[in-house]
């Protein structure tokens, strides 16, 4: 059984971990901030909270630690880890946290939210590594279907799980759709190009901008070559119908084109796995931004397209990149003789800048040259345009809908997929 499967019971809320013993600690070099017994509270898919009944160790140094976390608020390194034992042994860490503590009393309460609930698993060596991450997929969403379909069934090879392998960069990258618990689990060995302590986050980066959701692992594992595992439960946010409309994989053909899903999954994470980092991708990112304005207004939603569009086109067309027929000695030339000029300075500077401009790729001559190119249509650009030139400079948008501000967004939403899409091919080149 993977070490994972123990993670099961964890998976949706609410569960309670009663632990004998429960901490709270300060920085490495110093005592405890408190000690007792308390419980562990998974309320949700989206919320962990805790109860702690102890006394400080140290009351000095617990009162000084609390003054320290609250007078420095944004000093991350300031906040408490909570650590537990629950009524089997086994030892948890419960993430960061600020308690909200009640010295009243004999005994201190301390409460809290967390932010993830991980252990350490020990096993017989395997000289392998890698990550699994494992997503809840609601049954009410397309990708129930989605999953349930290309995800094919391997039992004409003695297998009982659902499983699909596609190659990214390389390393074989496995998924395995659970039909009943409606989970998916995607995973990979460890290999240069892909380390497992970054693939257990980047998997779901490519979902996210897929389904145009918060689309974030419940459940990790990180295994390592001599037998151990890191296992964790993490905060999954809720799946919402406001941002479907967000989501890259739409058309008619989503619920049977196998292929071009796998090939558009494998682009995006060459294209994370390639750039990565412990931050999400800056197209992921663009894409969280865009998910999370669907639920504003109007205005919110055209602002961030439009930003989003001109971020990923830079990607693709990166500023400083020149016009094919650009002429830099007849630029020279011209600023030269500019600079002779002896007018006002500010006139004259402005004009030398606007000419050594002049022969610079912009965004809207980058759109419409993706466009000729099928990346996009005019029509998409011209409503960036509008976007652009109007609302990002305090223009509102009407907070109603109508069927020419609703092309609008349309348009945007169209243009964002296309330049994704085509950022994702480039990938695999």
């Amino acid at each position: 059984m993977p070490h994972i499967d123990r993670l099961n019971p964890y998976l949706r809320g609410p569960v309670t971990i009663r632990a004998p013993r429960m901490a709270l600690l300060a920085y490495d070099s110093e005592p405890l901030l408190a000690e007792g017994e308390g419980e562990f509270e998974i309320v949700s898919e989206r919320e962990f909270r805790y109860r702690m009944t102890g006394q400080p160790v140290d009351l000095r140094h617990s009162l000084s630690a609390l003054n320290r976390q609250r007078n420095e608020p944004y000093e991350a390194r300031h906040r408490f880890r909570l650590v537990m034992t629950d009524a089997d042994g086994t030892e948890w860490s419960g993430g960061w946290t600020v308690p909200k503590v009640d010295t009243d009393g004999d005994q201190w309460v301390l409460t809290g939210a967390s932010d993830s609930l991980s252990t350490r698993v020990e096993g017989p060596a395997t000289g392998e590594s890698g990550a699994e991450s494992r997503f809840l997929i609601p049954r009410n969403h397309s990708a129930s279907i989605i999953f349930r379909r290309f995800v094919r069934s391997d039992a004409e090879a003695g297998g009982a799980c659902a499983v699909r392998t596609i190659n990214v960069l390389g390393i074989p990258v496995r998924f395995a759709f659970d039909s009943e618990t409606n989970v998916l689990s995607i995973s990979a060995a460890h290999a240069a190009a892909l380390p497992a302590h970054a693939a257990e986050n980047w998997f779901g980066e490519p979902l996210r901008i897929l389904f145009g959701q918060l689309a974030f692992p419940r459940l990790v594992e990180r295994r390592f070559p001599n037998g151990r595992s890191m296992l964790w439960v993490r905060e999954s946010p809720a799946w919402t119908s406001d941002s479907t409309w967000t989501a890259l994989w739409s058309g008619d053909d989503r619920l049977t084109n196998d292929a071009d899903f796998f090939d558009l999954y494998a682009g995006l994470l060459t294209l994370v796995a390639r750039e990565g980092g412990w931050e999400s991708h800056t197209i992921t990112t663009f894409y969280e931004e865009v998910i999370q304005s669907a639920q504003g207004s109007r205005w919110v939603m055209s602002l961030t397209l439009a930003s989003s569009i001109e971020g990923v086109a830079r990607r693709l067309v990166p500023e400083g990149t020149l016009r094919t027929d650009a002429d830099q000695a007849a630029i020279d030339s011209l600023v030269a003789h500019i600079e002779q000029w002896e007018g006002a300075s500010r006139l004259r500077d402005a004009a030398k800048a606007a000419v050594k401009r002049a022969d610079a790729v912009s965004v809207q001559r980058a759109l419409y040259t993706l466009a000729d190119e099928r990346v996009g249509t005019r029509p998409q650009v011209a409503s960036w345009i509008k976007i652009r030139n109007g609302v990002m400079h305090g223009k509102l948008v009407s907070p109603y809908s109508s069927e020419e501000d609703d092309q609008i967004i349309i348009n945007l939403a169209g243009l964002l997929r296309a330049l994704t899409r085509e950022a994702a091919r480039r990938a695999l080149i």
